[in-house]
């Protein structure tokens, strides 16, 4: 049993520690946009963690067949949609606003399966949904403009169109899973095909915008870059893995939701971003809608529950009075 316990806790951490690398992402990247067109930098951290991750899993690779191959550009393809899109939110809006709305993905899930598959949401799903519909409700009325004077309504609206994508990718995900394909080819493959499609967006869309020499970077901008590419997509991303082996599917989802709460936390702590109040209880709300929707916590079964022990009780304190 002790075994087990301790199998458990190294998966909790290891993806608490995933989280937390996911949640310090938004702020730098951020950052780093400042001085450096955004697709390069999706760019070469993508294109680099695939190949890294591609002489770890060189045995694997060689045997690939075709059929896993297009799975993974597929994949690739959806997830390439939602970098792209995110990252263009994030130019208009917050790290903690992107970082937030970005996970309403796992409340639109049920809802984009139901669209594709007719599989009908549970109570818990509309009711987790009804909840983030009030929480992006709060967080919309809390917007403003930002330092460049564009409305961050702008950057939410794109945000939250890449979370759709971001839900897409999780279905399909689980979908070839279920046809017995190798979770890290699939990866390795999504990763090189994101970073090839950003590679050729940003050569189409910023090139000849910023010119070459924005391409030349220093060592700020090396680190910056190194650390997302390092920390965030190749170690989270291992962590994440090994982490779901060792976990529970409700204890990996609780943990992975505190993504949009440490992507506030360090852009607070990092950016001088400041909350109001209205912004923070927005947040709340959809941080309360993504564990309802992870963790599938029935209110309505459990209230029917409660019911039935109720009339239970009474219908037994009745049968003992009229025995005395």
């Amino acid at each position: 049993m002790a075994k087990i316990n301790k199998k458990n806790l190294l998966g909790s951490c290891l993806l608490f520690l995933a989280t937390v690398l996911w949640g310090t992402s938004f702020i730098i990247l951020k950052q780093a946009m400042e001085e450096v067109p955004a697709f390069y930098i999706i760019a070469i951290r993508f294109l680099v963690a695939g190949v890294v991750l591609a002489l770890v899993f060189v045995k694997k690779l060689v045997k690939i067949n075709k059929g896993i191959f297009l799975r993974g550009i597929i994949l690739g393809l959806i997830l390439s949609m939602a970098y792209l899109i995110q990252t263009e939110g994030l130019k208009y809006t917050t790290p903690s606003r992107n970082a937030f709305l970005t996970s309403s993905y796992c409340v639109m899930t049920p809802f984009i399966v139901w669209l594709l598959f007719k599989n009908k949401p549970k109570s818990y799903h509309i009711i987790s949904a009804v909840t983030c519909i009030v929480g992006i409700g709060l967080i919309a009325l809390s917007g403003g403009k930002n330092e460049t004077g564009v409305n961050v309504w702008l950057g939410d609206g794109l945000t939250l169109v890449s979370a759709v994508f971001y839900g897409l990718q999780i279905i399909y995900i689980e979908k070839f899973q279920q046809r017995g394909d190798d979770s890290m080819v699939l990866l390795v493959i999504e990763l090189l095909t994101v970073g090839v499609v950003v590679a050729i967006a940003t050569l189409i869309f910023e090139l000849p915008k910023y010119g070459i020499g924005a391409y030349a970077l220093n060592l700020d901008q090396l680190l910056e870059i190194g650390y997302l590419t390092l920390f965030c997509t190749i170690i989270a991303q291992f962590a994440l893995i090994v982490g779901q082996k060792f976990t529970t599917v409700n204890q990996a989802a609780i943990i992975l939701s505190l993504e949009a709460v440490f992507g506030t936390l360090f852009s607070v702590i990092l950016g001088d971003e400041k909350l109001s109040a209205i912004l923070i209880v927005g947040f709340v709300l959809v941080f309360i809608a993504m564990i309802l929707s992870e963790t599938k916590f029935d209110v309505f079964t459990l209230l029917k529950r409660k019911l039935k022990k109720s009339e239970k009780q009474i219908n037994d304190d009745k049968n003992e009075s009229k025995e005395n």
